[in-house]
């Protein structure tokens, strides 16, 4: 095998399928990610003068942002081609995912709703969600890496 050949992995994207309904690696990594952050601000509620139901609520907040955010990027800048077409399946995420970009903007939109509401400054959520939001999009990139979306090519920078 040449040593330059790029590294193709055999892994099914789809963990399994309950009642018709497919379980994949990707939405697994979101859902560990939204939890590590919820239990990262739980441990540390009294650091963040964060209730458990205020933690909760940014967290739904987040989570609204992020896929939201993600798959209006994706469907607008990158496949409207496809969904000018076909309305019907822009909340199809299994069809197209989320772009980063999106996703890193909604995420900030939900942290700036949950600040407006519970009347806490914007900068000092960031501050709190900077670590756990770093964990989160790393997890998020290995499920890119077994849904087979995270791809390159072979460079001659030596």
């Amino acid at each position: 095998m040449n040593s330059l050949s790029p590294y193709v992995h055999h892994i099914d994207p789809i963990i399994g399928t309950i009642l018709g309904v497919h379980l994949w690696w990707y939405g697994l990594s979101y859902t560990l990610g939204f939890l590590n952050v919820y239990l990262f601000l739980r441990r540390r509620h009294n650091q963040f003068d964060l209730s458990p139901r205020s933690a909760y609520n940014l967290i739904i907040l987040l989570a609204i942002g992020v896929l939201i955010g993600g798959r209006l990027v994706e469907v607008v800048f990158y496949e409207w081609p496809f969904y000018h077409e076909h309305l019907h399946l822009i909340p199809a995420y299994w069809l197209g995912g989320m772009a980063t970009h999106g996703i890193l903007l909604g995420g900030l939109i939900g942290a700036w709703v949950f600040a407006r509401i519970h009347g806490k400054s914007f900068l000092s959520v960031t501050d709190m969600l900077a670590i756990p939001g770093a964990v989160i999009m790393g997890v998020a990139r290995l499920g890119n890496f077994i849904d087979g979306q995270i791809i390159g090519s072979i460079t001659s920078v030596p």
